[in-house]
């Protein structure tokens, strides 16, 4: 009898396993479609009818996604918005996130428009307007201590001028991750990392010079030494060391330094420039 029910429950298993391979494998099933597939499809079919583009973008609200994308889809419902005369959705999405919103963007643009033209504490209070940094992108985090930095150096503020840099020296550390690569990476080479121009560049010889100026030269060797004798692959540190060498006159030093990072760009190194890479403002 055992046996007969120990039979009985196999069958109904391996009944279950076969209709649940017949469903899976028929004709019916289909794989999903990755979301940012379908919001790539949607942006590029957005400017040929605005209803159908809103009515695809409603559909997918209620879908599970990731930052990237669900910032992708609040762009693209904003714009769905506008152009179908829709002030409920808009409204609706007033408070939603999206690092690459036109509003931080243009008051990022419009200091740098004070700025050409001198007007200094105009320039300030635009970049005052732009809440968090960590809500924008890296791009724009970027521009705007590079702004920052440029006011400050104008207004004969080193320490200012000196805290804004380091910001921008910081983010070299991440050279090598997407966020950066997804930008400036060799299309013709994706898979390998260009090379980065460091020494060279306009905010490089500031810091270096404003190290010298503010006599903060020993404390960031001392700290990027600390730093490495924990974890010799700290990249952060091994590019400020790099830099407190050079303000304290030792440029093979601080070469010899950079070497131990693969994508630093050295006068033996051969390799893709950065694409999308430019001095601004």
């Amino acid at each position: 009898m055992v046996r007969i029910i120990i039979i009985s429950i196999v069958s109904i298993l391996l009944l279950g396993m076969s209709a649940a391979h017949a469903q899976s494998s028929g004709p019916k099933a289909e794989l999903a479609v990755p979301i940012k597939d379908e919001l790539d499809q949607i942006r590029k079919d957005a400017r040929n009818d605005f209803e159908k583009t809103a009515e695809a973008l409603r559909a997918l609200e209620g879908r599970s996604m990731n930052a990237e994308d669900r910032a992708t889809w609040v762009r693209l419902s904003r714009e769905a918005a506008v152009r179908n005369g829709d002030l409920a959705t808009l409204s609706a999405l007033k408070d939603k996130a999206d690092p690459f919103s036109l509003l931080p963007l243009s008051r990022i643009l419009l200091a740098n428009a004070y700025l050409n033209e001198g007007r200094l504490s105009e320039a300030r209070a635009e970049l005052g307007r732009l809440g968090p940094l960590d809500r924008i992108n890296t791009r724009d985090q970027r521009r705007t201590w590079a702004l920052k930095a440029r006011i400050a150096q104008l207004e004969g503020k080193p320490v200012e001028e000196r805290d804004a840099l380091e910001h921008i020296v910081h983010e070299l550390s991440h050279w090598a991750s997407a966020d950066c690569q997804g930008c400036h990476n060799d299309l013709k080479n994706p898979q390998a990392i260009p090379l980065l121009e460091v020494q060279n560049t306009w905010y490089a010889k500031r810091y270096v010079e404003l190290l010298q100026q503010t006599g903060t030269v020993d404390k960031i060797r001392t700290q990027a030494e600390k730093k490495l004798s924990k974890d010799p692959e700290d990249k952060d540190a091994r590019i400020h060391l790099g830099f407190a060498l050079l303000a304290q006159g030792k440029a093979l030093e601080a070469e010899q330094s950079w070497r131990e990072i693969p994508w630093i760009a050295l006068s033996e190194r051969t390799g893709a420039s950065p694409r999308m890479l430019f001095a601004w403002p």
